[in-house]
């Protein structure tokens, strides 16, 4: 009986062990996935400014039209 409470004991430990790895894995990957989601926003945000403000400097510097 003595014998079998250290293996309980070590059983529980590894068993507590192995969950804290999994959910510190899966709060890894989860927020990894956030901050690409986050960076991925960021890009098409920076992408549409720069062609509004192309699209508004050719716009600009279009000729004006001729006249006849």
């Amino acid at each position: 009986m003595d014998a079998s409470i250290p293996v309980c004991l070590a059983e529980f430990a590894a068993i507590k062990g192995i969950a804290v790895l999994a959910v510190g894995l899966v709060a890894y990957l989860y927020w990894s996935g956030i901050r690409d989601k986050i960076n991925q926003r960021r890009e098409r945000q920076w992408l549409e400014n720069r062609r509004r403000e192309l699209r508004e400097k050719a716009a600009n510097n279009a000729a004006p039209p001729r006249s006849p």
